[in-house]
């Protein structure tokens, strides 16, 4: 088995960890592929080496799995997170676990898909840029801007207006991270739907929608000071929207593949992670 290992060097905790995990792959008899030398993560998933191995293995937190699961995904790669971070809701192994590794190498895993988004921005002279979200899309003002008032419509009717900081669009996976902080509904990932959530709506009934997974979500500002609306995606990439641009969101064709080691129930892993988090 060739495995890529991919691990958040600005992380000091992280780059401890390297050689030993290394070295316990290359044990079980794994072929260990490196990202190239002098390259830092996460420049380094640019590389095309991902296609060539057989798994990924990537050490880091929550941030760092996302991101190397979104770029694994276009190789149609599965992906084990070891968890070296403060939360790791993601991760298949903590860094205390791995002597289970040896699961790995004998193929005694299981891969669980998770759902993703395309993110479409449409400017009014026809330009179109385009995003990949695991977790969630955020629409949301400046610092210094003032209440953006957002209009949600489907393709086939008008949604509502909020008049809030912002509205983002989530996956079931996202729908622990920044949607939960928003006061979104908990979703188990073995569900398809998106989640619309609006943050800070100034309204004493505005609340979360799910829709279909097949719905196709646009989202626009109706009045808005230029140069103070964003979209955030993931938490890493972050664009300036205008005025007059479009957002649509769907769900995506590919699939972000986690390695399950050990099986847990997903309503126990929250338990465990969150609620009695200290």
């Amino acid at each position: 088995m060739l495995i890529a290992l991919v691990a958040n060097d600005k992380a000091p905790d992280v780059c401890s960890s390297v050689g030993e995990v290394r070295s316990v792959l290359e044990k079980l008899g794994a072929g260990v592929l490196m990202p190239p030398e002098g390259s830092s993560f996460p420049d380094n998933l640019k590389d095309d080496f991902l296609k060539f191995c057989d798994v990924v293995v990537v050490l880091g937190g929550d941030g760092t799995i996302i991101h190397t699961a979104k770029n694994a995904a276009l190789f149609d790669k599965p992906v084990l997170g070891i968890n070296c971070g403060t939360l790791g809701f993601m991760a298949g192994l903590e860094i205390d676990e791995l002597s289970k590794l040896s699961a790995l190498m004998d193929g005694r895993y299981s891969v669980e898909h998770r759902m993703m988004l395309d993110i479409e921005v449409c400017s009014a002279d026809g330009k179109v840029s385009e995003f990949s979200a695991l977790n969630e899309a955020v629409l949301s003002r400046g610092s210094l801007s003032r209440m953006v008032e957002f209009e949600v419509s489907t393709e086939r009717e008008n949604v509502l207006t909020y008049r809030a900081d912002g509205v983002m669009v989530a996956t079931p996976t996202g729908s622990t991270a920044y949607s939960l902080s928003a006061g979104g509904p908990i979703v188990d990932p073995a569900v398809r739907c998106l989640l619309l959530t609006p943050i800070c709506a100034h309204s004493l009934h505005a609340r979360s929608y799910i829709f279909s997974e097949d719905t196709r979500i646009c989202l626009r500002t109706v009045s808005a000071d230029p140069h103070e609306v964003f979209l955030t995606v993931d938490g890493e990439q972050c664009v300036q929207i205008n005025p007059e641009d479009r957002l649509c969101i769907k769900r995506s064709k590919t699939f972000a593949r986690l390695i399950i080691i050990e099986e847990k129930s997903f309503y126990k892993l929250l338990n465990q992670k969150l609620i009695k988090r200290r």
